[in-house]
């Protein structure tokens, strides 16, 4: 018997393409991924070749379609999702002029120190709701012009979700919430901002149209269909970025926030209004009308941990053994404090010189202690970050935990014990391609309201409650934590230079 209508969701991650059929009432049918390479050419540098994207993204959705007993038959929208502020500049007929520079790319510093000067680090903020950092769109476009001029004759500029979106349909688009992650547009005139594209001598019909994210106002062309295995025709909903989609897919609304571990951490809070003041928290654009996001970001997280995997020997299929490991060990991990800033810091601490470090090391420490280290690190910078949306008047009641990170039951009970709140694990910890079913759906009237089917569609499976002695355990580390900072940041910036 057939499940009715299905929706096929493509999430473009950092590291690689999700796809995954869902049914329009949100049950998961399959899903695969397929990974890519990133690049790293010289130190603080990051970047991917959008052909990767477009390869992984068709081996994925063959595969996810074979897993159907009706194949590809009865796709009724696809929806999408991916990574943001990555810039890769294209040709008219869309093909890529270079490599996409990522999100996580630091190499436009001087860039950003440039537009503070002559835009001011407020105004930036206030008029863009982003905090100025080498993160954004805007900063990596500068050092474009500075570096490859040429690059800005390009036809337009499209982030990930943009170019795959180009390859499916032929037509060149953008949404809202990546558009707002730019530091490019105008974030209550919900506009591009002209000053900052005059400064980067980019032409507005450069820029793709925009659109909402629960519009599908392209089809499935003969060329995208043909290298998915699908039919043309089938509606390409807009979609948006993976952050507001994991925000919609985890039904996080009011006093809850996400906290979403992958290759970095996401913090985000739903809001109805624009702050009229905008402090120390990026503001941008949510998936859904009338909503906007509260975002800090840490850039390196479970990466830290797959690199000290890496680092002794241990296989992927080995992360069981390195968390076991890290679980003999006790809170405060006997004394070692792990900054897990390797590309810099965001959100409360806004240093991209920042670095990586250990700090306490003995010939009494085990591969366990460290693990469980940068593990109480991570936890260490989220609970600064839900301070810093707690000081903006947000109270904070429950975090939904998602990502890769979400999956260790250590890691979810070391968070709850710091931060003193509980931890809610939904059944998809992968929300990004639930968020992307669920603005799919609602694209093409299967759904009405995408927030309330959230909840239907994503329930709570586990729910990790603080311990109270845990928690008062990790008060002293906590503090030591943010000292070690304090200590070593004077000296960021020289050990950053040393390594360009």
């Amino acid at each position: 018997m057939s499940e009715g209508p299905a929706l096929l969701t493509l999430d473009l991650g950092t590291s690689s393409c999700k796809a995954s059929l869902w049914t329009g009432a949100g049950a998961l049918l399959a899903s695969d991924d397929e990974p890519y390479p990133t690049y790293h050419p010289h130190p603080d540098w990051a970047e991917q070749q959008a052909e990767d994207w477009w390869r992984a993204a068709c081996a994925a959705a063959r595969r996810c379609l074979a897993q159907r007993p009706e194949g590809a038959k009865g796709i009724a929208a696809i929806g999408l999702s991916s990574q943001r502020e990555g810039v890769v500049p294209v040709a008219r007929d869309g093909r890529p002029l270079g490599p996409c520079i990522i999100w996580m790319d630091r190499r436009s510093r001087q860039e950003t120190d440039t537009l503070v000067r002559e835009f001011g680090g407020a105004g930036l903020h206030d008029v863009t709701g982003m905090i100025p950092d080498p993160t954004f769109t805007a900063t990596k476009l500068l050092w474009l012009k500075t570096h490859t001029p040429e690059a800005l004759a390009a036809a337009a500029f499209l982030q990930p979700r943009d170019y795959l979106y180009f390859r499916l349909t032929g037509a060149f688009l953008t949404d809202y919430t990546l558009a707002s992650r730019t530091m490019m547009f105008d974030l209550r005139a919900r506009a591009w901002w002209m000053p900052m594209l005059d400064r980067l001598g980019i032409r507005q019909e450069q820029m793709p149209p925009l659109y909402a994210s629960t519009e599908a106002p392209f089809r499935l062309e003969r060329e995208g269909a043909s290298a998915l295995g699908l039919a043309a025709g089938v509606p390409v909903a807009v979609g948006a970025g993976d952050r507001p989609c994991e925000v919609l897919g985890a039904a996080v609304a009011g006093k809850r926030v996400m906290e979403s571990t992958g290759t970095a951490t996401n913090v985000s809070m739903v809001i109805q209004e624009v702050p009229t003041v905008l402090e120390v928290c990026p503001c941008s654009i949510h998936a859904l009308p009338d909503r906007w996001l509260l975002e800090m970001g840490i850039i390196t997280t479970a990466s830290v941990l797959r690199w000290f995997r890496d680092l002794t020997g241990l296989s992927a299929r080995e992360m069981g053994t390195l968390e076991a490991e890290a679980a003999k060990s006790p809170p405060g991990a006997r004394g070692l404090i792990a900054l897990p800033f390797f590309m810099g810091a965001r959100s409360v601490r806004l240093n991209p010189d920042a670095r990586g470090a250990l700090v306490g090391l003995s010939l009494g420490h085990g591969r366990g202690d460290i693990a469980r280290a940068i593990m109480e690190g991570v936890a260490f910078e989220v609970g600064a970050c839900l301070r810093g949306l707690q000081g903006l008047g947000h109270a904070v009641e429950e975090v939904r935990v998602l990502g890769g990170g979400a999956r260790s039951d250590l890691w979810c009970q070391i968070k709850a014990d710091v931060l003193g709140l509980p931890l809610a694990r939904p059944r998809h910890t992968e929300a990004a391609s639930v968020g992307a079913a669920l603005l799919a759906a609602n694209a093409i009237g299967l759904i009405q309201d995408p927030e309330a089917a959230s909840r239907d569609w994503n329930p709570v499976q586990v729910t990790f409650a603080p311990r109270p002695e845990a928690h008062q355990a990790y008060a002293a580390p906590a503090r030591l934590f943010e000292d070690c900072f304090g200590t070593l940041a004077p000296l960021f910036s020289r050990l950053a230079a040393g390594q360009r």
